[in-house]
């Protein structure tokens, strides 16, 4: 039971005088209810037909069954209290306590769990937790990743990438992204074990503290929400996992941030320029647009949290997890995903799309969804963040399709995309055009606006806008590119 029984009032004896089959007009006074312990035993018994005169014994009788529930609903609270801290202490017995990066003292796991667990109002027991070594809790999040995108799915992304230009040489992302994490939680909640494995700071190293509050709270949502956000067997766009992580990191960054409100010992280490070459989450040698995907679930994702919180308080980030977000774009517009009917660029799975072409007899062994975060991040690394940002901004849908080129050094990539309009198009064509031109140091381009075509030994890069949509091809030679470009027809005038 939660909560205390209500003490006594005019309106509960009148009530229950009403219920005992008292007659009605009888002016009652209350008195006051007796605050010492009841011994335990049954509900004092109530005599059935009680004449009038015995109504003062009658109400003494209730009076003492309110006090009595409320002594039962306090032990029981107290019970689940001390059932919890044990729980607690049994999983992370001989853990020491926390050191701030500040110097201060911090609370013992324990008692950290119980307060975020609170916080997040989650009703469930709290997090064991359990030593660990960086390596090993890097481990246990590199194991996740796999489950989620097994055999080689996480290499053929990057080979797409780097086909596309957008990388420049592909690699593994998935231990380069366990390392970060690693970095960034100081922790891990492990499903198979069903412990929290939170690395032990080592002021020695000179390195900054875990932040430990940050890596319960993502394993507390973790194991309330992790099977709802990422069923097996199902997989989802590259947008569409961004979004899901978004909520997921968003979540356990903003229960983090209440708590640090009101506990001054829980306060976040100062943040240090992510230009500082020291800093932990420098030292992992990921590609930039790789590592901007990494981080995003947890800037904009915290961001994305608070909107919905503002809206309606945790019940409203726990109904996001019955319909998460589909796409990047919802989390940068937290009003897309509040819609109704929700507005998503990526709604529709991906076996509703056309069936991909071939290219020279091949079906493509990449077909995916970046989403307006991705393109972002490709535009802004050779123009401003307005113009990429604007130009962005309209991205409706978009798919990548990448083929292999087994006699070339890279492979074949396609990247179509469809805008709100013809000036969302054309805004979207010229960022992308001025980032192609500055990427590969060209000196001259085509007279045609519409179009920009660049050659070199082993590639052919096609850049076409026609109505709302946008056509970037980077092939390995001539004919796939012409091929892939007859794959993706200029839409007939007034379409989109």
């Amino acid at each position: 039971m939660r909560g205390g029984m209500p003490k006594s009032s005019p309106a509960i004896l009148l009530l229950v005088l009403t219920l005992a089959g008292a007659g009605a007009g009888v002016w009652l006074a209350t008195k006051p209810v007796n605050q010492s312990p009841l011994p335990a035993g049954p509900l004092p018994a109530i005599a059935q037909n009680s004449p009038a005169e015995d109504l003062p014994a009658q109400i003494r009788l209730l009076e003492g069954q309110i006090e009595y529930l409320q002594g039962q609903n306090a032990a029981l609270e107290e019970e689940n209290e001390q059932l919890r801290r044990r729980i607690a202490e049994a999983g992370g017995k001989g853990m020491p306590k926390m050191d701030a990066a500040t110097g201060g003292t911090t609370p013992d796991f324990e008692g950290l769990t119980l307060d975020l667990m609170r916080h997040r109002q989650l009703k469930a027991l709290p997090l064991p937790t359990t030593p660990a070594t960086l390596r090993d809790v890097e481990d246990r999040i590199l194991a996740w990743l796999r489950a989620r995108q097994p055999g080689d799915e996480a290499l053929r992304f990057a080979l797409a990438l780097t086909a596309l230009g957008w990388i420049e040489q592909p690699v593994d992302p998935l231990p380069l992204r366990a390392a970060l994490l690693a970095r960034q939680l100081g922790g891990w909640f492990d499903t198979r074990t069903g412990l929290l494995h939170l690395v032990e700071a080592d002021p020695a190293s000179g390195q900054p503290a875990p932040d430990h509050p940050l890596a319960i709270a993502f394993g507390q949502v973790l194991r309330e929400y992790g099977a709802t956000l990422f069923p097996p067997g199902r997989p989802l766009s590259t947008d569409a996992l961004l979004a899901r992580e978004s909520l997921l990191a968003g979540d356990a960054g903003l229960t983090r941030f209440l708590l640090s409100l009101q506990n001054t010992a829980a306060q976040a280490p100062p943040s240090i320029p992510g230009e500082d070459p020291d800093h932990p989450l420098n030292q992992v040698p990921m590609p930039v647009f790789l590592k901007e995907l990494a981080f995003f679930p947890f800037h904009r994702g915290f961001e994305f949290a608070q909107s919905l919180h503002s809206a309606d308080g945790f019940p409203q980030l726990d109904a996001a997890y019955s319909r998460p977000p589909a796409s990047s774009a919802e989390i940068i517009q937290p009003a897309l995903y509040l819609e109704s009917p929700p507005v998503s660029a990526d709604a529709a799975p991906a076996s509703a799309r056309p069936a991909a072409p071939e290219l020279e007899g091949s079906a493509p062994y990449w077909d995916d969804s970046l989403g307006r975060f991705a393109a972002f991040t490709a535009l802004r690394a050779h123009n401003s963040d307005d113009t990429a940002g604007a130009a962005a901004k309209g991205l409706v849908s978009d798919r990548l399709l990448a083929y292999a080129a087994p006699e070339h050094p890279r492979d074949h990539a396609v990247w179509h995309t469809t805008l709100t309009d013809p000036a969302a198009a054309d805004a979207f064509f010229k960022a992308m055009r001025a980032a192609l031109i500055s990427r590969y140091d060209v000196k001259a381009a085509t007279d045609a606006p519409e179009k920009l075509i660049l050659h070199d030994r082993n590639r052919r890069i096609h850049l076409s806008r026609a109505g709302a949509q946008v056509l970037l091809v980077d092939a390995a030679g001539e004919n796939a590119a012409r091929a892939l470009q007859a794959a993706f027809p200029a839409p007939k005038e007034g379409a989109p």
